[in-house]
């Protein structure tokens, strides 16, 4: 079977008053990015940030048991040789981002530009989402998660053999406190998920779902929004 190399790209930029946005503490864990499977460069500036994913795919039925079920889909989990008919893939990222002084974050911008390939077998269905999960430090965090994107494979009576690809471009309001003596930093926390499923525990059944992002159009940006501080803009 051919091997899919999965790549997910993140730039980072911001602009503001002629200092720019600065991004650190770049952190990942879960089964669907190992550690060593992502790479990061920061721009000369210290402005820009890009993340590349090596590995984000997931596959049913599947028989080592790396994955990241839990009880919501422990119904998957057999015994026979830790064989699961589910496989749920998540990569939780974080970074953190510093204001110039005497700057307030308005909003932070996000727009994903993804592609794929999906093969499902009758009766197996997937998943690919992403969310910024949320934020914390001059600005927090109010109310539910941002989806970035949420795509759904349900499962049919024929197979299903799909090249995709996702779009999404929203707007979180930040409304940041100010930059200065109570700090400068705020630190943004996304999950992405990948999920495939075998419905009616068939393990004949055959499912692979991938997340494709390796070329100029396949990432996602993240740009903060700044403004001096004061009462006027």
């Amino acid at each position: 079977m051919k091997e899919f190399l999965i790549f997910a790209s993140l730039t980072f930029a911001a602009i503001a008053q002629g200092q720019s946005v600065t991004f650190r503490e770049v952190t990942y864990a879960g089964s669907g990015c190992p550690q060593g499977t992502v790479s990061t460069a920061i721009s000369p500036d210290g402005s820009a940030l890009s993340v590349l994913f090596d590995e984000f795919r997931t596959e049913v039925p599947q028989y080592d048991g790396n994955n990241d079920n839990d009880a919501t889909t422990s119904r998957g989990r057999r015994n026979n040789r830790n064989t699961t008919t589910i496989s749920h893939r998540k990569c939780a990222l974080s970074f953190v981002a510093d204001l110039p002084p005497g700057t307030k974050a308005d909003s932070l911008e996000i727009s994903l530009e993804a592609r794929g390939a999906t093969m499902l077998d009758p009766g197996v269905e997937g998943n690919f989402s992403s969310i910024l999960v949320g934020y914390q430090g001059i600005a927090n965090s109010r109310g539910n998660p941002t989806v970035i994107i949420n795509k759904n494979w349900r499962s049919r009576p024929t197979a299903q053999d799909d090249s995709w690809t996702g779009v999404a471009k929203p707007l979180v309001n930040l409304n940041s406190g100010c930059s200065g003596a109570n700090g400068k930093s705020i630190r943004f926390d996304l999950k992405n998920h990948i999920t495939a499923e075998i419905t009616d525990g068939n393990l004949s059944r055959h499912g692979i779902l991938t997340v494709d992002s390796n070329d100029v159009t396949g990432l996602l940006k993240f740009t903060v929004r700044t403004r001096p501080c004061g009462p006027g803009r």
